[in-house]
């Protein structure tokens, strides 16, 4: 499995959307996702993945600084790190992890993060 990760420009047309989701979210609540704030994402293996490769793929989300544990439910991971959500090379970030996901079996299935308001 290749990382690709901050590789070659992508197109982020589905990304932007589903991020732009989150991102509206944050902005009713007076949040614009420029502060650096705790992310947490989540990806789950398909029906018919092999689970050996969920060993790896924390292994490898932990070399990249990731803090990785266990999903709740359906065998998945989640990972966590702080960044920034409002620039567009987030968009290639996870439009990246996505097809990183893919690529092993696995679905990246989004992020959440914390709220930092800016309202005055």
């Amino acid at each position: 499995m290749s990382w690709n990760l901050f590789g070659k420009k992508k197109l982020h047309v589905l990304a932007a959307s589903r991020n732009d989701a989150v991102r509206q979210a944050l902005a009713e609540r007076h949040d614009d996702g420029s502060a650096v704030r705790h992310v947490i994402h989540f990806a789950y293996p398909d029906t018919d993945t092999n689970l050996s490769m969920r060993t790896q793929i924390m292994a490898d989300l932990k070399a990249r600084g990731f803090e990785v544990r266990d999903a709740a439910a359906d065998n998945g991971v989640v990972f966590e790190h702080h960044r920034a959500v409002a620039a567009d090379d987030f968009d290639d970030f996870t439009d990246d992890l996505e097809a990183w996901f893919r690529e092993g079996g696995w679905k990246y299935d989004g992020w959440e993060c914390a709220v930092i308001s800016r309202r005055n």
